[in-house]
């Protein structure tokens, strides 16, 4: 005997309805009326009232405790057979989800309960959180068996019609577990119905379709029966009803897809074809449906445009015939097909689909349920109402987590994207995988230009969602907080602050009187300040501009670099206005020019100034790249080592005034070809306060001349002059003439005297006087050679050929280190060097 069997005949009672408290036995019911609603997609509810001899039944004997509500039919053959007298015809089971005590008499109490499918407890279960990696099945299954009430066998997921993908993430916001269910089961056209097991009919099954095979197929002629007034025992179904509307031409779909902005498979259309004729108008337009790929024409493929299209479409040909009928047959319900039977309308005779029904009956009132479906259609399915989302209003906190390992740094994935822990979220979640990534938005950004900021670990951040889509977050803005204090306060407030974790930074300060911006890293402590310069404490420390560093500073401008204190008040001037050093400039050619004269005139050397012209046109507003250095009141340069002046061509130095050279140890000038001194007015002295004074012409004529008086005097020794080819004092026409032999001639044109006490005369006697010989002075020369555009990428062991401006030929090859062997050189000319393969 089934289970219904057995339940039925508990009670010895002549009520076709039976109530059953299965773990409150001691609850007497008999049932006095029911009203009941099945709807595709939702659980059933159904509201029955009974009496019972107790007057006080405990509430907690049948609230929320499980039920089962039986409908039978009198078994017309027990008589002769000796069978039951009733026989079960349907057993809703389920759970009591409310509870009231109506009235009573003396004999009895009248109560009502509703009884609803476990399915109805998850709307108990109200909350916001977030699931990964999951698909929409996977999830449901999840929850229904998490709310206790469900194992796997009362959840049939077995014979979907699609593979659905697995969804990054899925948010629940503030939303009750069973609209959450239903919310994602209805935007990818999953339905569901309720069918008793098969072996234990005290337990129902949840069956999930998304196609017509899922349907409950029934064998049962269903004849049709207008309405006579009279009643028939036998079970039918009348009062046929067709319902047609309109439906549009077609229907778009389009979404926005960051990930491949430009891909031009973002919409899909699907046009009504199978529709009669002239009752389509308009256009169905759908965007931002949560798919990334086009999908199929037919739309075969999970959770793509096309596959939302063609569901778009299913949902409106639902609502474009709508069918009605009414009937005494309990088994009916909704997820069933049938065929009625008899003169139907043209509308019933493709098959009935019943999707929702409400019943009634009672002791005095037969069973009556008035059914609402849609035709059958092959390839087209039942499809449940679209629930909208949640909408997110503002931005939700939440805070940065790490991809990774490393938490030192921010955690970004190969586009920059982030991963965030919703502060809403109860679950615990794989570290680095808390949420989907998610982007951040920022003030300005474009193909890989823009402004980012990396953000670290635990940075709270208020996460918006795109048209308030709980599954399209994004970071709109980072927020401090109690653990992470902002870097701007009561203390500070009139700096503007930008700094890294680091303690990179820059900073602006708008106190007036006190301006300035400073920008600085905490590696060798680079730093540059403008303007009102403090110290860490905010003590006033300079004025202006400095640029610092514990380690090294380059200046470099390929244009080139002026360097001035002329003054340009409120920057008001252009930025390579150089009045004062371009005056300096003119001024120091024209005393050149002045001198080069004066010189001339005296016989001293040419004085070169056309390269000092150049010069000064070179650098007249940097028409070519060179360096300008300017000072109104003096430039100083001052080192404790060693100062170094070079100039490929020309050193040029003039002053107005006077010009002091200051040595302690030794002073030495080498010339390659001439030096040349002249003193226009006050003379030239040389003075050696100790030591020699050596000057010699080693390969030429000496001469010194002088206006007034030449006195050659020795203060402490004796005067040596020799002369190799001979001597020759001369005044006034006589003088003293020695020659090669050694001959001494005394002449004079008027007389000569001698005054001695006495005068001597001996034999012959000679004085040898060694010669010095000088010898030819040779240049040594050694290069370096290196690629023309990085000195540190040396030439090593390489053949290399020198040709000089007068043609002398050098060659040679380069050591390991890019250098030359020192070479003989005739003269200091320029060079062209050739590499020879």
């Amino acid at each position: 005997m089934s289970g219904e069997s057995e339940v039925a005949q508990r009670r010895d009672t002549l009520n076709r309805y039976l109530l059953y408290f299965p773990r409150s036995k001691n609850v007497i019911s008999d049932v006095h009326s029911f009203t009941g609603k099945e709807i595709l997609s939702e659980p059933y509810r159904y509201t029955i009232r009974f009496t019972s001899p107790d007057q006080n039944i405990a509430i907690n004997a049948v609230l929320n405790q499980r039920a089962e509500f039986i409908l039978r039919a009198p078994n017309l053959e027990a008589s002769w057979h000796g069978q039951t007298s009733w026989l079960p015809v349907r057993q809703i089971n389920g759970t009591i989800t409310q509870f009231s005590r109506l009235m009573s008499s003396g004999d009895e109490a009248l109560y009502e309960c509703v009884l609803e499918h476990e399915l109805a407890l998850l709307d108990q279960n109200y909350r916001s959180a977030v699931y990964m990696n999951m698909t929409v099945p996977e999830l449901v299954t999840k929850l229904m068996k998490d709310s206790g009430h469900f194992d796997g066998y009362n959840i049939d997921f077995d014979q979907l019609s699609h593979s659905y993908p697995r969804r990054e993430m899925i948010v629940q916001w503030k939303e009750t577990d069973l609209r959450f269910i239903r919310r994602l089961l209805a935007e990818i056209g999953i339905w569901f119905r309720f069918e008793n097991h098969n072996k234990v009919k005290t337990e129902t099954v949840v069956i999930f379709g998304d196609s017509a095979r899922r349907y409950n197929f029934s064998d049962k002629q269903m004849p049709y029966v207008r309405h006579s007034g009279m009643t028939s025992y036998n079970e039918y179904i009348t009062d046929l009803e067709e319902q047609h509307g309109l439906m549009p031409k077609n229907v778009l779909v389009r979404t926005y897809n960051y990930r491949d902005p430009q891909s031009p498979q973002t919409d899909k259309t699907v046009k009504t074809s199978d529709i009669p004729e002239g009752v389509t108008t308009g256009q169905h337009y759908h965007y931002a449906d949560h798919y990334l790929a086009a999908g199929d024409f037919h739309g075969e493929e999970a959770e793509t445009a096309a596959f939302y299209a063609r569901l778009c479409y299913e949902r409106l040909l639902n609502g474009q015939s709508v069918l009605g009928a009414t009937t005494s047959d309990p088994e009916l319900q909704p997820g069933i097909m049938f065929y009625p039977a008899g003169p139907v309308p043209d509308g019933f005779k493709s098959g009935f689909v019943i999707t929702a029904m409400i019943i009634r009956g009672s002791r005095a009132e037969h069973y009556r349920a008035v059914l609402s479906g849609i035709p059958y259609i092959h390839g087209y399915s039942f499809r449940p109402e679209y629930i909208s989302r949640p909408v997110i209003a503002g931005t939700v906190p939440a805070r940065v987590m790490a991809i990774g390992g490393d938490k030192t740094y921010a955690g970004l994935d190969a586009v920059g994207r982030y991963r965030v822990k919703f502060d809403f979220d109860l679950d615990e979640k794989r570290v680095g995988f808390e949420s989907a990534l998610v982007r951040l938005g920022r003030p300005y950004a474009g193909d890989t230009f823009g402004i980012h900021f990396p953000l670290l670990e635990g940075t709270e951040v208020a996460v918006g969602f795109e048209g308030g889509d709980p599954d399209r977050p994004f970071i709109a803005h980072v927020m401090h907080d109690g653990s992470h204090p902002d870097l701007v306060t009561n203390r500070n407030d009139t700096r503007n602050v930008i700094r890294t974790a680091a303690l990179n930074k820059i900073r602006l300060e708008d106190r007036r009187g006190q301006e300035h911006i400073k920008i600085s890293t905490e590696y060798g402590k680079g730093q540059v300040s403008v303007g009102h310069l403090v110290d860490a404490e905010g003590k006033k420390r300079g004025e202006g501009v400095e640029a610092r560093t514990d380690d090294w500073m380059a200046l470099r401008a390929a244009k080139g670099v002026m360097i001035t204190t002329e003054a340009q008040p409120r920057a008001g001037g252009k930025q390579l206005d150089m009045t004062a050093a371009i005056a300096q400039l003119e001024k120091a050619l024209s005393l050149a020019m002045t001198l080069q004269q004066s010189a001339l005139t005296a016989g001293a050397s040419n004085v070169e100034t056309d390269r000092q012209n150049a010069l000064s046109q070179t650098l007249s507003h940097l028409a070519e790249p060179g360096i300008l250095a300017y000072g109104k009141s003096g430039i100083a340069q001052v080192t404790p080592d060693s100062l170094q002046l070079s100039a490929g061509k020309d050193l040029i130095a003039t002053a107005g005034g006077n010009a002091s050279v200051n040595v302690v140890k030794k002073f030495s000038l080498a010339v390659g070809e001439k030096l040349s001194l002249f003193a226009r007015k006050l003379g030239i002295q040389m003075i050696a306060g100790a030591g020699d004074i050596t000057t010699q012409a080693q390969r030429g004529e000496m001469h010194m001349l002088s206006q007034q008086d030449f006195t050659l005097t020795s203060t402490a020794g004796k005067m040596n002059g020799s002369a190799r080819k001979g001597m020759q004092f001369v005044c006034g026409g006589g003088g003293i003439r020695i020659s090669p032999t050694g001959l001494v001639t005394i002449f004079s044109p008027t007389g000569i005297e001698l005054k001695a006490p006495s005068l001597k005369y001996d034999g012959p006697e000679s004085v040898s006087v060694p010669t010095p010989s000088f010898e030819k002075g040779a240049f040594k020369l050694r290069y370096k050679l290196h690629a023309g555009d990085d000195p540190e990428q040396i030439l090593a062991n390489k053949k290399f050929r020198l040709t000089s401006a007068s043609g002398q030929v050098v060659e040679g090859v380069t050591d390991s280190s890019g250098r030359s062997p020192l070479l003989d050189a005739d003269d200091l000319d320029s060079y062209k060097m050739e590499i020879m393969e």
